[in-house]
This record gives structure tokens, sequence and C-alpha cells, in this order.
């Protein structure tokens, strides 16, 4: 895995995303509060599942939890991604094409060693609508649904493999010909606060990256939460005549929410 100095401002950040994904097709971003020793998907990371049992789980999804899916008929790639983005653990770890909400997840939840890695994607096989992701023999990139509301999502999907009986995942950075794929690049501790506001000022905050009420609803909470710097003000958010606020809607505070974070 390559590696770039630290990260102390965002005009630094933006220079090494740029100087790398000028030169490819596509780049992909991940962003993570605490740095972690493998690059591993969510069922890969306590109790290892094996492929069986992964299947088993979506299985119990399917027969359940389709009043809560979309899809009319999902195929099993789509079964698995709307079950990850609900919360599934599953073979499919999240990145985004978007190299500034990388950013924002890596600096907006608890940690100390916030870090954005770069995958060159360019070669990286799309796992067909009708294929079987649990039969993949290497790292594969997720159909995205032109529907979903993840827009500057993507999700690699990482295959298994049984050794003496037990399921075993191989992380990006040790898979045959990823290394050079993959870039980290650690973000200062201490400039999380700067950066933070400094993304929302480009607007990129809990309300555009969820595109939701739910994302929405979070945003305005950190708004509200008294602190000086103030974007939005009641006026600007056009309330009802029957609304009342004491004082400016306000901007994210020196907070940190433990529930965000990719996957």
């Amino acid at each position: 895995m390559k590696h770039i100095n630290y990260i102390d401002s965002l005009s630094k950040f933006t220079a090494a995303i740029d100087n790398i994904k000028k030169q490819h097709k596509t780049v992909l971003y991940r962003g993570q509060p605490n740095i972690r020793s493998k690059l591993l998907p969510q069922v890969a990371r306590s109790i290892t599942k094996s492929g069986e049992t992964e299947a088993n789980m979506l299985a119990v999804i399917n027969l359940y939890g389709r009043e809560y899916i979309d899809l009319p008929n999902p195929t099993t790639c789509q079964l698995l991604v709307e079950a990850h983005n609900a919360g599934l653990e599953t073979r499919l770890l999240d990145w985004s094409v978007d190299p500034y909400e990388a950013l924002w997840y890596a600096c907006h939840s608890p940690g100390s060693q916030p870090h954005v890695y770069m995958l060159i994607a360019d070669d990286i096989p799309t796992l067909g609508i009708n294929e079987n992701p649990f039969e993949i023999e290497q790292l594969h990139i997720m159909p995205v649904n032109p529907g979903s509301p993840y827009k500057n999502k993507r999700l690699t999907a990482h295959p298994s493999r049984l050794e003496n009986g037990e399921p075993q995942f191989t992380a990006l950075e040790d898979e045959d010909g990823l290394q050079s794929l993959l870039t980290e690049l650690p973000i200062m501790p201490d400039l999380k606060d700067k950066i933070i506001y400094e993304l929302n000022e480009m607007g990129i905050n809990e309300h555009s990256i969820y595109n939701s009420l739910y994302g929405l609803c979070r945003h305005i909470n950190l708004m509200y939460d008294n602190n000086q710097c103030s974007r939005i003000t009641p006026k600007d958010a056009d309330l009802p005549a029957d609304a009342s606020a004491d004082g400016d809607l306000k901007q994210f505070k020196k907070k940190y929410v433990p529930d965000f974070d990719f996957d």
C-alpha cells in the first residue's frame, strides 16, 4: 500500500487526491475514524462467517424482510446490497466516489487516527446483477441501483475461501495485485473539527450525505447545538409562521457521533 504524509489541511487533501485522480478513470475512497490493520468487510472482523452462513442470513432477510425492500424480485446481488445498507453483516465494504464524503466519515466519528483510503478501481471487475456474490474468486465492485438514495456509494464484494474447514477472507492490502492500487492518507487528528467545519461550508454534512429526513434531522440537531458558527437562520430555513426558534440555527459543534461510519 502506498502512503502519503499526514494531511494537515483541506487544500493538501485536495492536492493529494487530485494528483492520483487525474491519472485514473475510476478511484474510490473510504474514510475511517481509526486506522485498522486490515481492510476487511464486517463479516470477517470478529467471528468470520462462511459463505453458507452468509447465504442463510440473506435467505432469512428474503423471507421476512421483503416488505421493507422496494424491489419486486430482487436478485441475490440486489438483496445483499439492500441488507448491507440496512445493517446486515456482509462481505461488502463501503467506498465512495466522493473523496470529501470519505473525509467527512473519517473526521466525524470518534477516533484518534482518521484515515482516508484511495482505491484505483480501473481494472476491478463489476459484479453482474445476476451473478452470485458468494461464488466470486476475486474482488468485485457491486452494481449500483440507479434509484438508490446512496448516490455516491460503491461497495466492494470480497471473495472468501475455506482453510481447514474455516472461512477466510483476504484483506484488500494483502490481495494479489491490489497493494499497488491502494493509497493511505492519514489525517492530523487535531484538525478534525476544522475539517468538518470546512466540509460543512462546502455543503458536505449529514443532510447531503444521507439525503433523507434522517440525515436532515441529524444535521439540525447539530445546528442547534450552541455553536457560534452560524450559517442558516430561521429566516433562511423558511420556518412556518407558528414555529419558534431561540437564536440562529447553529452549525457543527465540536461533537462526534459514534454511529456514523462506513458500514
